[in-house]
């Protein structure tokens, strides 16, 4: 029998030319969640965890970012199911002028978001003001600075996301099953359903989680957009900025890792 596993010399390339990015991780990432996680265990450092459990104000902030996140990630989700199959097993012409227009909020920060949502449902937004000139009334004014234009924000930012991620997904599946079902007259459509769906639960699963963390993380749309509904982030960015209050403002971010953390663990544990 052939031996198939990689030369040690090999393997020992692979984990040096790793290192930078192991160490860096350990810098940004590991390191910072141990000094919170550490500083929470403290005597301020748990006054601080429990004003924040205390307080309703924070466990509200908490709360909503849960349920907006969440909502934003199934949203996004399931409206790039289709496209991401399309520009993954379609050829038709314009394919990556059409992937380039979906791509380009990527790299839009999420305070340019906020302000385009606000050009689109401001209190003189351009679709108001479009649905004056229609009808003569003034509808969805102020719009922007509600739950539904806070969502609609972090649905346009994520969005994006989850079609690339789907998309590379999708190229990775066998072609052999799509072109038998293209055979037999099965419809893009009809192979999406029967072939293609099938096969990406754990792909659905891995760009719920991407989007469900980076929404969990957005600060700036919520800058921008937020009144009287605040998630995590905001409360955060509050406590440091305007009360300088480190030690709740890192009580709350410890907790907004670890939910995050804690959903992204629990869709993992899906795709097993």
């Amino acid at each position: 029998m052939t031996d198939r596993r990689p030369p040690t010399g090999s393997s020992l390339t692979g984990a040096l030319l790793s290192l930078p990015l192991v160490l860096f991780l350990a810098a940004a990432v590991a390191w910072p969640l141990a000094s919170l996680a550490g500083h929470a265990l403290s005597d301020p450092g748990w006054r601080a965890v429990r004003q924040v459990l205390a307080a309703g104000r924070y466990r509200t902030a908490l709360v909503n970012s849960l349920g907006l996140s969440a909502a934003a990630a199934l949203g996004s989700v399931l409206l790039a199911v289709a496209p991401a199959w399309v520009l993954a097993r379609e050829r038709f012409p314009g394919r990556n002028a059409l992937r380039t227009a979906i791509s380009l909020p990527l790299t839009f920060s999420g305070v340019l978001v906020g302000f385009l949502m606000v050009v689109l449902l401001g209190r003189i937004g351009a679709i108001p003001e479009a649905l004056a000139y229609l009808t003569g009334r003034r509808m969805f004014e102020g719009a922007a600075y509600t739950v539904a234009g806070l969502f609609l924000a972090y649905l346009y930012f994520e969005l994006p996301r989850a079609v690339m991620t789907l998309e590379s997904a999708f190229r990775r599946f066998p072609r052999e099953l799509d072109s038998a079902a293209r055979a037999l007259g099965a419809g893009p459509l009809q192979r999406l359903l029967k072939v293609g769906l099938p096969l990406a639960a754990p792909a659905l699963r891995s760009t719920l989680a991407v989007t469900f963390s980076a929404s969990m993380g957005s600060f700036g749309v919520a800058l921008i957009l937020s009144r009287r509904f605040t998630v995590a982030p905001l409360e955060i960015y509050t406590e440091m900025t305007g009360f300088l209050n480190d030690e709740v403002a890192g009580a709350l971010a410890l907790m907004l890792a670890l939910s995050t953390l804690a959903v992204d663990r629990l869709l993992s544990v899906g795709k097993r």
